[in-house]
Parts: C-alpha cells; sequence; structure tokens
C-alpha cells in the first residue's frame, strides 16, 4: 500500500487539524460516563447519555458504543425495553460490520483506528447478550431470555477461527516488510462461558426441558473449570449448581454484579533514526483491569441470611482472555500504519529537497508532526459492563418479602448494600432480583 504525495499531505493537514477534536472528545465523555455510571443513579446516566448523543460527541461511526451504554444504563434503571431495542441495534451494527471487516482494516492503514466504524470487542458482542437474556427475565420472557443465553457460549466458541481470513487479508496488503509473522492472531482458552450456561441452565429447567437443562449443567461445570485459573481461592464449589436443574427446588434468582469493565489506556513508544532521519510512534491500547473492592456478596431475606453468593464469573478477566485473539492484529496494524507514514515522510522530503532543500526540511518536519498527531489508539469501549457476575437461587413462600444484598471488602467489611422488595404470588415460576456495585 502506497501514499501518494497528495494523500500524504491531506493526511498531515486532516491529523492536525483533528488531534484535538473528535476522539478526545469521546475519550473525556467516556471518562464523565464512567463516573455517573459509579454513582449509581442509572436514570441520570441514561439522562447522560441522551445528553451525549444529541450533542454528537458520539458519532455515527459509534453507533456501536452508544448503544452499548444506553442499553446498560436503561437495563439497571429498569426500563428493559428500552436496554434490549439498544442492545438489539448495538448487534445489528456489529454484524453488519463483520461483513465489512476486511475493507475496514485496510483502510486502518492510513490514519488510526478511530476514524473507522467502532465494531466492538468480541468480549462486548457477547456480553451483550446477558443483559439481553436478563432484560427477557425481567419481562416474563423465559423464552426470549433462553435464546440470548445460548448465543453467548455460541459467539466466544468462534473466536478463535474469526480472525484467520482478516489477518491473512493484511498480512497480503503489508508492503512494509516489517514481517510476516506479526500477522498471526492470538489464541483464547476460554471458548464457553459458565455465566451463559449458568442462565441457560435455568432458563432449560423452568421452561420444562429437563434433558436440555441437563447438558447446560454439564457445560457448565465444564466451563467453570475452564475459567478456573480465575479465582484466587476455592470458595466456589460446583455443586452448588446441582439444584439449578430440578424447577421445583427454588423460584427466585439473585444476580449481582461488581466492578468494572477493564478501561483501554494508551501506551505510546517513540523511535528515531537519526542516520535516516526517520521518526515512528506507535500507540498501542492496553486494557487496564479494574480492581474492586469487593471481594464476595451475601444475601438476607426478612432478615434471615443465607450463604454467600457464587461468583459465576469474571467478566473482566474473560474479557482480557478474550481481547489476546485480536490484540496481535492491532500491534501489527499499528506497526504497518506508523511505518507507512514514515516512509512516505521520507519519500516526501526527499523529492521536495531535489528542488528546494528547506521546503523539503519543511515537509519532513510536518510530516513527523503528523505522525505524532494521527496516532492515537483507539480507547473506544463499553464503559458501563460490569467486571464480576454473582449469583444464587432462593425458595421463597408466597407473600412480599425484603432482599437486602452487601457487597463486602476482603475483610468482610460490608461496602454497599441495598434493599429490594419481591412478591412472590405462586403464579410465575421465575422472579430476577438484580443489584449491581460498580466500584
Amino acid at each position: 500500500m502506497k501514499l501518494s504525495l497528495g494523500r500524504f499531505f491531506l493526511i498531515i493537514l486532516l491529523g492536525i487539524s483533528m488531534s484535538s477534536c473528535g476522539a478526545y472528545m469521546l475519550d473525556s465523555a467516556q471518562y464523565d460516563l464512567r463516573d455517573s455510571f459509579a454513582q449509581g443513579d442509572f436514570a441520570s446516566t441514561a439522562s447522560l447519555m441522551e445528553s451525549l448523543d444529541k450533542k454528537g460527541v458520539y458519532a455515527s461511526k459509534d453507533k456501536v458504543l452508544i448503544h452499548l451504554e444506553k442499553g446498560s444504563a436503561y437495563h439497571f434503571s429498569g426500563d428493559y425495553k428500552a436496554s434490549n431495542s439498544h442492545f438489539e441495534r448495538a448487534e445489528f451494527e456489529i454484524e453488519d460490520l463483520y461483513t465489512k471487516s476486511i475493507t475496514r482494516a485496510l483502510r486502518s492503514f492510513v490514519i488510526n483506528d478511530n476514524q473507522l466504524a467502532y465494531d466492538g470487542e468480541d468480549y462486548e458482542d457477547v456480553y451483550l447478550n446477558v443483559f439481553k437474556a436478563l432484560n427477557y427475565m425481567h419481562l416474563g420472557d423465559l423464552d426470549g431470555a433462553l435464546v440470548e443465553s445460548r448465543r453467548i457460549s455460541f459467539k466466544l466458541d468462534q473466536i478463535n477461527t474469526k480472525y484467520n481470513g482478516l489477518a491473512e487479508t493484511l498480512s497480503k496488503a503489508d508492503t512494509t516488510r516489517t514481517g510476516s509473522d506479526k500477522w498471526n492472531p492470538g489464541k483464547s482458552n476460554i471458548q464457553n462461558s459458565a455465566l451463559g450456561y449458568y442462565l441457560s441452565t435455568i432458563l432449560y429447567a423452568k421452561t420444562n426441558k429437563p434433558d436440555d437443562a441437563r447438558i447446560a449443567h454439564q457445560n457448565l461445570l465444564k466451563a467453570y473449570q475452564e475459567q478456573s485459573d480465575f479465582f484466587n481461592y476455592r470458595r466456589n464449589q460446583p455443586d452448588q449448581f446441582d439444584q439449578l436443574t430440578d424447577p421445583q427446588s427454588y423460584n427466585v434468582l439473585i444476580k449481582a454484579f461488581s466492578g468494572r469493565s477493564p478501561m483501554k489506556v494508551q501506551d505510546d513508544s517513540r523511535i528515531y533514526f537519526e542516520e535516516a532521519d526517520t521518526y515512528l510512534k506507535f500507540s498501542f491500547p492496553v486494557l487496564l483491569k479494574y480492581e474492586s473492592e469487593v471481594s464476595s456478596v451475601k444475601v438476607s431475606v426478612n432478615g434471615t441470611s443465607y450463604n454467600k453468593l457464587t461468583t459465576i464469573e469474571h467478566l473482566d478477566k474473560v474479557a482480557g482472555e478474550v481481547y489476546k485473539v485480536k490484540e496481535p492484529i492491532i500491534i501489527a496494524r499499528t506497526i504497518v500504519r506508523a511505518s507507512l507514514k514514515a516512509i512516505a515522510t521520507n519519500r516526501a522530503g526527499s523529492k521536495i529537497s531535489e528542488k528546494n532543500e528547506g521546503l523539503g526540511s519543511l515537509v519532513s518536519f510536518l510530516g513527523k508532526l503528523a505522525q505524532e498527531t494521527t496516532e492515537k489508539a483507539d480507547l473506544r469501549g463499553w464503559q458501563t459492563m460490569p467486571g464480576t457476575s454473582h449469583a444464587m437461587v432462593l425458595n421463597l413462600p408466597e407473600g412480599v418479602h425484603t432482599v437486602q444484598i452487601e457487597y463486602l471488602d476482603r475483610r468482610g467489611r460490608t461496602v454497599f448494600s441495598e434493599q429490594q422488595e419481591v412478591e412472590i404470588t405462586g403464579k410465575e415460576s421465575l422472579k430476577l432480583v438484580e443489584s449491581i456495585y460498580w466500584n
């Protein structure tokens, strides 16, 4: 891939003019969004998202992102229909952009990934189905929830094969000769979601599909074992899942989320070869894990304490594992892009210096400035995704019950608690009580 002189100057002008706009405005908005969500007033967060949308902070290329954020904001504020509408839009956009992934990836060689439509991280595509399933459960549509829970593990299973064709195409388009082996995608050891199979087991059992519930339960145990390295100590025993296949043994699902999703930060590297007067800047996105103060969650009903909730899945750690598949391609694209800009700078400067040495030096300087201003890591991501999932099932008698959920730190101290009321009438097969503490 070659850059013409005219296109090179266009990149310089675009890069300098856009360096303090667009992506930087969105970075700032993402920090504001995280601050708002951490306050726990999710209706205000939904209003903030609508305001940012109207101001144009989220551009048309950020459709996936804005629908993910609105989806979670409306979910936790209790507007489950609106939440599902936004998650469905996000999922549609992700699927649509995937069909255009080759063309988009080639375009990323030119300026930076921020100029492309955001197609969502693979873990974001997986976990939006978790919240769609929970939305349907809140709405009493267990069959709809079951469809979403099945998609979770299906998507995870496809990740390792997703990038092979993309990597091959990008390798063929790479003219920088910086090493073809850099285009090998990574591998993930996560092919199943414990959280997805946990929900599937419950939903199959509650929709009178005992054989499917038994198979989902077996897959749950397998997925839980697959993620065993994510748990620091053995406080979660798989036998706690056996009850899930007996639909008559429970009528309430307590679901709690703690912590936050990983945040992307920019890691810059700069190299200058004095003899060749060549400047290279690399800006890589790095997933930074958020360290939550929550170690466990316990529940009491009408003043009676139960065991601590089981930690079902560390969404943040699964996200980091899944990201490993795509990460080598992001690094390779960054290296190629920086190399192309450096080549274009040297060629333009040398060509003009043949006629005017001073102008050639100016062009060389502007080229280096363009590299500095246009090379920016793509830090877009689903800011309001939780970090860890906890759950338990209970069997409560008819009546109105007060459920208290407490989030504990490593010393067993309560850092946050909330109360919710749940009414059991005997008509419903399952009530969902959901809570979140995002710190």
